[in-house]
Order: C-alpha cells, then structure tokens, then sequence
C-alpha cells in the first residue's frame, strides 16, 4: 500500500538553515496560507527555519496532516 504525504519538506536548499515545505494537495495548501499564515515563494513553497520543522510536523500532525522530510 503506498503512502501518501500531504506536504514534503526539503532540508537542503541554497540558503543555509532554510526548509522549504511543498503542499501536496488542496487541505495541505489551504493550511499554509489559512491556518499558519506562511508566506509561499513562486514555486509553490513556503520557507521555514530549519530549528522550526519539528514543530510543523508536530502541528500539522495535530491537524491530521503528515509530511515526508526529504
């Protein structure tokens, strides 16, 4: 059975300590912008501190979300 990941993050980017985080799908995306109120770049992602992923996680796990850390 396969899984399917609401958001992937990216840990390594050209700007040192910066993440970005991709939503996947319609919900992941409505929570960036609606529920934690990130700033998304053109591409689509939205960048977040290194030290502040496990948080995310954490709280879009709350939220019934889940994220593959790349």
């Amino acid at each position: 059975m396969a899984t399917s990941y609401d958001f992937t993050i990216v840990s390594v980017t050209e700007v040192p300590g910066i993440s970005l985080v991709y939503a996947q799908n319609e919900d992941a995306y409505n929570y960036l912008v609606d529920e934690v109120d990130m700033s998304l770049l053109s591409d689509g992602s939205a960048p977040i501190a290194r030290h502040r992923v496990g948080d995310f996680i954490s709280d879009a796990g709350h939220a019934h979300l889940c994220a593959d850390y790349v």
